[in-house]
């Protein structure tokens, strides 16, 4: 009886293929591309060992790993940026709790954090809006027609639906606390969003649910 036996030259090709079949199934970035270099590299030693002419498939998997470092390199540049980032962790801890490390360096490149006194004004009914404003502490008065309509505090957005629709602001919004906000330039944010489906799904998905917020407290004020 034959026992079946593989040979020690085979072995980096095959564990070489379990790793780049594994990268397929990751869905965090960072180690999908770890891991797809592992496979790559274990799969040019198993081309050598193999002997023949292997040129081209040792020269693609070179390019391959190349390419992947380099976004290995920004990833690793982005997550320290953001270790670094003076109270990125009321950023992690309110609306942008879901993001991955990967979404949140990419997503605060578009803002940057601002201090805001009572009087700021942050829209202007029926003006342009420039600016996505998230409120971290603190508080604003939204005003319609002259007429106060709600109250913002903490954890919610202020330009959202400008940037949403494009439309000029629907509400004029005061600071009426002294606010710490993170103020994103609505251009910048936007071309962000169209070249960047990682970000683009995160950011759609924090603004629907401040929207959805806002809507049912909207609702349950002209049902009381």
């Amino acid at each position: 009886m034959e026992v079946f036996s593989l040979p020690w030259a085979d072995v980096p090709g095959h564990v070489s293929y379990v790793l780049i079949a594994i990268s397929y199934w990751l869905t965090n970035i960072y180690w999908l591309r770890v891991t797809a270099v592992l496979g790559l590299s274990l799969e040019i030693v198993y081309f050598r060992l193999s002997g023949g002419d292997l040129g081209a498939g040792i020269g693609w998997d070179v390019v391959f790993i190349a390419i992947n470092l380099y976004q290995i390199y920004w990833l690793v540049a982005e997550r320290r940026k953001l270790k670094t980032m003076e109270h990125a962790h009321l950023l992690r801890q309110g609306v942008f709790a879901g993001f991955t490390d990967a979404q949140l360096a990419r997503v605060v490149t578009a803002g940057s954090w601002r201090d805001l006194e009572p009087g700021a004004v942050l829209t202007e009914q029926g003006k342009a809006v420039p600016e996505l404003v998230l409120i971290c502490d603190g508080s604003a008065v939204v005003n319609v027609h002259g007429a106060t309509v709600a109250h913002l505090r903490g954890g919610a957005f202020v330009g959202e639906m400008a940037f949403v629709s494009g439309n000029p602001a629907s509400a004029s919004v005061v600071i009426e606390q002294p606010t710490r906000a993170f103020v994103f330039d609505i251009k910048h944010l936007r071309k962000l969003v169209e070249t960047d489906d990682l970000v683009a799904v995160a950011i759609h998905r924090v603004i629907g649910r401040d929207l959805a917020q806002k809507l049912k407290k909207q609702d349950e004020a002209e049902a009381a």
